[in-house]
């Protein structure tokens, strides 16, 4: 953007308006503006040039269409100055424009009428090309951006730097994803059910309504699943099903996770699936009641027995024979899937959470690369049947709401340690969790999700039998721990990064 040229002003806030105004006439823009915007300009005594003298037309439709105009689109698409000669327009480098407020009309308890008066068509418009075009043009979708600009063009004789602009042009095209995914999700319902959402008998509760959707659409082939048999996934279990699978995609080929409400009880990995899964069973069988299994490999007559002898909620494996499948059908509430893995992660990769308008969002926790990397801080150098169960450990704590313990060998878990208040008591958790199943810890090794705060966690697993713990360190106390570990004779590991699950 240069220090010269013309900038459109179309806000419902006004806030900053006048500031972000006088900013562009110093700096040499000329203003377009049209309706309140235009008289709120005109108001402070700042000159402006209406959108109508621009474009020919004035405002038709009571005001739904003045800037929807080929002299305003063209001006922000442009490329270059160069690619409008012959149309009669003039390039535009800055739009400054926000939505109408749609979230107020829904606080004030609008009707439909009023909910549809308030949906922005130019203004996403405009912020949209100018996002697009964000190489010459530079966007602001918000008053808080306001400050920054104007040391933008304070900074550099009145442009804009490249990086400025595309910061802004992603903080744009976020905001109109934002107001679009509002508008669908509280205009376009019917009864209070989202448009394209497919329905659930109930939410976490009985007394919860609840839908689940595809964003782009589709059912359950969008997520690489196909369900074969059973009643209809319910709430939980599609929550359940997401975690179990991600898990099970992080496992060996030969892996088996069971898990219940989003937590594992049990991993297992074995040469066959029936063997993978006993295994997976072993550390916490009366857990796997009522829970979710997920397997790595294809499910076959012995596997199947198995399950068909259990109270599960959901079977998901990347296919079954026809044995399996003959079994499993006449467990008629039994709800059993295959899965594509690939499809799956990309289809589910990332995380958001919503609390009404609050969403937060991330980076899926993907790979393991610290595993390549870790540090023997005390103990004895642990051989590899050791390393190999620890990796095990290490992966299924990531999958373990924090505060998380994994106590296991190589074929799999023997105690859990879950969502704990103190990582302590994770550590007291996992171990008489193994006790309890009749399992003997003597030579296990075990992983944190975090680091240790105190030796007094290290100290219950390696009184317990472990003789190796992995985990991240950082903690002040870590020459505590390194120390206890050493007097009992642990191998500590240190791998530097950590896993919580919240």
């Amino acid at each position: 953007m240069t220090a010269t040229g013309r900038a459109i002003l179309s806000v419902t806030d006004k806030t900053g308006l006048i500031e972000v105004a006088r900013a562009l006439l110093r700096h040499g823009r000329e203003l377009l503006a049209s309706g309140g915007t235009a008289a709120a300009l005109r108001e402070a005594g700042i000159e402006v040039t209406e959108v109508a003298e621009v474009t020919g037309q004035e405002e038709i439709l009571h005001g739904r269409v003045k800037t929807l105009h080929p002299a305003i689109a063209a001006g922000i698409l442009a490329p270059t100055e160069e690619d409008l000669k012959g149309t009669g327009f003039l390039p535009i480098d800055t739009v400054v424009v926000n939505l109408y407020d749609f979230s107020g009309a829904l606080e004030s308890g609008a009707d439909e009428a009023g909910l549809v008066e308030s949906v922005d068509i130019g203004g996403p418009t405009l912020l949209r090309a100018a996002a697009k075009n964000f190489q010459r043009v530079t966007v602001l979708s918000d008053p808080r951006f306001y400050e920054a600009f104007i040391e933008e063009l304070d900074a550099n004789g009145g442009a804009t730097t490249r990086s400025f602009r595309r910061t802004m042009a992603a903080e744009t095209i976020q905001r109109c994803s934002d107001y679009d995914r509002l508008i669908a999700s509280r205009l376009f319902e019917e009864e209070g059910v989202p448009l394209a959402a497919h329905g659930l008998r109930y939410g976490e509760n009985p007394h919860q309504r609840a839908w689940w959707r595809v964003d782009g659409g589709g059912d359950l082939d969008a997520l690489g699943l196909q369900l074969h048999g059973g009643k209809a996934l319910s709430y939980n279990n599609l929550v359940d099903l997401v975690a179990a699978l991600k898990l099970a995609m992080d496992l060996p080929g030969n892996g088996c996770a069971v898990l219940k409400h989003t937590n594992p009880c049990g991993v297992g990995v074995g040469a066959s699936s029936a063997e993978a899964l006993q295994r997976a069973l072993k550390g916490d069988p009366v857990s796997a009641f009522g829970g979710i299994v997920a397997l790595r490999q294809p499910v076959d007559a012995e596997a199947a027995e198995i399950l068909a002898g259990m109270f599960l909620e959901v079977v998901a494996a990347p296919s079954f024979d026809e044995a399996a499948a003959g079994r499993l059908s006449r467990k008629k509430k039994l709800r059993w899937l295959s899965y594509d893995g690939a499809a799956f992660v990309e289809a589910t990769r990332g995380g958001e959470r919503r609390w009404g308008r609050l969403v937060l969002s991330q980076d899926e926790d993907e790979g393991f690369p610290e595993l390549e990397a870790f540090q023997l801080m005390a103990g004895p150098t642990p051989d590899e049947k050791q390393l190999e169960a620890a990796r095990l450990a290490w992966i299924v704590a990531k999958h373990v709401k924090s505060n998380a313990v994994v106590l296991g060998d190589a074929e799999g878990s023997l105690g859990i340690g879950a969502g704990q208040m103190s990582r302590v008591d994770s550590c007291h958790l996992a171990v008489r969790k193994a006790h309890d199943a009749g399992l003997s810890l003597e030579g296990s090794v075990a992983a944190s999700d975090g680091f240790f705060p105190f030796a007094d966690g290290l100290e219950v697993l390696a009184e317990a039998g472990a003789r190796l713990v992995i985990q991240p360190g950082g903690s002040i106390r870590d020459g505590e721990v390194i120390e206890a570990a050493e007097r009992l004779g642990v191998s500590l590991l240190h791998t530097g990064t950590r896993h919580f699950r919240h």
